[in-house]
């Protein structure tokens, strides 16, 4: 699961996008704000839904995002059979956001955009071939609600292999880009909306 270089742990990528059984834990420190964040996979979760997750808890670390991992963990999802990867409510528990990490199904969308009319519903894909394809989908379907988000071509490639077990990050982000420290390296990168 990991190799260590200079008496760090760092994340195995297997050439597969493999399944993890290792936790990510994460201290962050964007602007005035700092939180710690464990990600840990549910059933097999990939290595590579872990860092999209977490890039989706950075891009939108100003609405305190939570991520879920069944729908029972939250009282907005109360009664709810299915959950996003990163939810933000408001004071009254209304949804408000609603993120997905990477592709997911059409019928999951469209529950989701009935059920949580005033949420905003962003998907975060890793690559833009990914992301054309799942607006393609959306667009067929007549969803207009979602808005489709995708890294750069590389550049989710190399936020994943900056990814660590024990990750330590500084900087600053917005909903549509970072400009940070992870684990001494620099990354910057600015999504690209493709829906």
């Amino acid at each position: 699961i990991t190799e260590h270089r200079r008496g760090r742990q760092h994340l195995h990528h297997p050439p597969s996008g493999g399944w993890v059984s290792v936790k990510i834990r994460s201290s962050i420190h964007l602007g005035d704000r700092s939180f710690s964040l464990p990600l840990t996979p549910i059933l097999e979760e990939t290595d590579e839904h872990l860092c999209l997750k977490l890039a989706a808890a950075v891009f939108f670390h100003v609405l305190e995002p939570v991520v879920i991992s069944s729908p029972q963990q939250h009282p907005a999802l109360a009664g709810q059979d299915f959950a996003p990867d990163l939810l933000a409510v408001d004071l009254t528990h209304q949804v408000t956001l609603w993120v997905e990490c990477a592709k997911t199904t059409l019928h999951k969308l469209d529950k989701a955009t009935k059920r949580f009319r005033g949420a905003r519903i962003v998907m975060l894909m890793a690559r833009p071939h990914e992301a054309k394809q799942m607006a393609e989908s959306l667009e067929s379907e007549g969803n207009d609600r979602i808005q489709v988000w995708a890294f750069p071509y590389g550049e989710f490639d190399r936020w994943k292999s900056l990814v660590r077990e024990q990750n330590d990050i500084i900087g600053e982000a917005t909903e549509t880009s970072m400009n940070l420290v992870i684990n001494n390296e620099m990354f910057m990168t600015e999504l690209q909306r493709i829906r």
